[in-house]
């Protein structure tokens, strides 16, 4: 492979969205360890790189399958695949390889970190889970993302495979609590998905992508994510006020969710079905979407530090 391909095929790893899993993973991990449990860093990283292996695998597969149908859909920042395999489809072969293999390497570290730490096999089960809904997201026969079911399988996926991994490898089981924190978190996966297939809408149609944006329009699109934002800063609000997760202060968690808020009710008072302005507004959607997160992780190793 020379220099150009391996440039091209790094680029096929898409590796800065390895974050919108890492950050609620260590989300998870990190509400775990407040909430009593012992945080081991070896676990945390081994725990960790069994679900950056299946979502590294994700970008693999998905650039692959949606190969036909990413050659009407016009790259952005946010959407649209790499863009890599329509301008050099010599690099299938590899990147098939590439998912096939970050799928073995995900369950052969999940399997050895349920029996180096004697966890139960359910953490495996989180890793298998992951990579089936992974490789099925665009893999036929069942292709998800084409049938209706994309929006959901980013909401288990953001919501609960994710955060629900970090907090196991922290607690070792998960509980009420775990399952209340997947609620907000499940939302803001809904906001993240809708925004990245808000720009992708034609290609989408083109290739007879399924997608709700696809069945919906953009403006329904914009008015789901305003709701999800604001269904999601309810339940935080109410966290915060009834001390749920005492002895962790969920106010400041709240507070923050007010970002991804605003950002989402500004994008609904200028919804629009044009792609140029759509794009901008979904755009604002994955950073409030990221700053969020990122805070609430900064949030959490702050009040672990003063514990």
């Amino acid at each position: 492979m020379d220099t150009r391909a391996l440039r091209d095929f790094i680029r096929l790893g898409r590796f800065p969205f390895l974050l919108s899993g890492f950050i609620p993973f260590t989300a998870g991990a990190l509400l775990a360890s407040l909430l009593g449990a012992r945080f081991t860093p070896a676990q945390f990283l081994v725990g960790y790189a069994a679900m950056a292996a299946a979502h590294l695998s994700v970008h693999y597969s998905n650039d692959y399958f949606d190969t036909d149908a990413d050659r009407f859909v016009e790259t952005t920042p946010i959407s649209g695949g790499s863009g890599v395999l329509a301008v050099n489809p010599g690099l299938k072969p590899a990147a098939f390889r590439a998912a096939v293999v970050l799928m073995a390497v995900s369950i052969l570290i999940g399997y050895l970190f349920v029996t180096v730490y004697d966890y139960p096999f359910v953490f495996l089960v989180f890793g298998v889970a992951g990579n089936l809904l992974g490789w099925f997201y665009t893999a036929p026969p069942i292709a998800l993302a084409y049938r209706n079911l994309g929006e959901v399988t980013n909401m288990i996926t953001f919501g609960l495979l994710m955060p629900g991994a970090g907090y196991f490898v922290a607690m070792g089981t998960l509980d009420a609590a775990f399952f209340a924190f997947a609620v907000p978190l499940s939302l803001y996966g809904l906001v993240f998905i809708t925004s990245v297939e808000i720009p992708d809408r034609e290609g989408d149609i083109a290739g007879e992508k399924r997608t709700l944006i696809v069945r919906r329009g953009r403006i329904f699109g914009f008015s789901l994510i305003a709701l999800a934002a604001s269904l999601a800063t309810a339940a935080l609000a109410v966290f915060a006020l009834t001390g749920f997760f005492a002895p962790v202060d969920f106010r400041p968690v709240a507070l923050f969710s007010l970002i991804p808020l605003g950002i989402a009710l500004w994008g609904f008072s200028n919804r629009c079905t044009e792609r140029a302005p759509a794009l901008r507004y979904a755009t604002a959607n994955i950073v409030g979407y990221f700053l969020f997160q990122g805070l609430v992780v900064l949030y959490f190793i702050l009040a672990a530090s003063r514990a």
